[in-house]
């Protein structure tokens, strides 16, 4: 073991992510480890003891559970597909069903199909 430790913000969340100490510069805290600040074991234990809520975790443990993950703020289509030759469409949406009466035929909205008064224009039952 290298004895480094991460020291963890227990007092929140992002996401799922766990918010470490980050390193002097960066902010405060950080949910990307490439910036997480590593301490010794005397310093993590230090600053467990002045507060309870700063937990420190071995270097090594935490680092084999990390995973890489995109954060969708920092990508841009503009910016990545520049120059690939890929061209994105607009998604087309889904043709939007109307509700028609079956009685005489007049439009309905959703709430009115599944109303129990029935059409409000012949008084059909249009209840599926």
């Amino acid at each position: 073991m290298s004895g480094l430790f991460y020291l963890q913000d227990g007092r929140s969340y992002v996401g799922n992510d766990v918010l470490w100490w980050a390193e002097k510069g960066q902010g405060g805290y950080t949910t990307d480890m490439r910036k997480a600040r590593l301490f010794t074991k005397d310093e993590a234990q230090q600053y467990h003891n002045a507060r309870e809520t700063d937990i420190p975790w071995p270097k090594e443990y935490i680092d084999a559970k990390t995973r890489p993950a995109v954060d969708m703020q920092y990508i841009k289509r503009d910016e990545a597909l520049q120059g690939t030759g890929i061209t994105i469409i607009k998604p087309t949406m889904p043709p939007r069903y109307v509700n028609r009466c079956g009685g005489c035929g007049c439009f309905l909205s959703d709430v009115q199909v599944v109303d129990s008064c029935g059409c409000p224009k012949c008084g059909a039952d249009n209840r599926p």
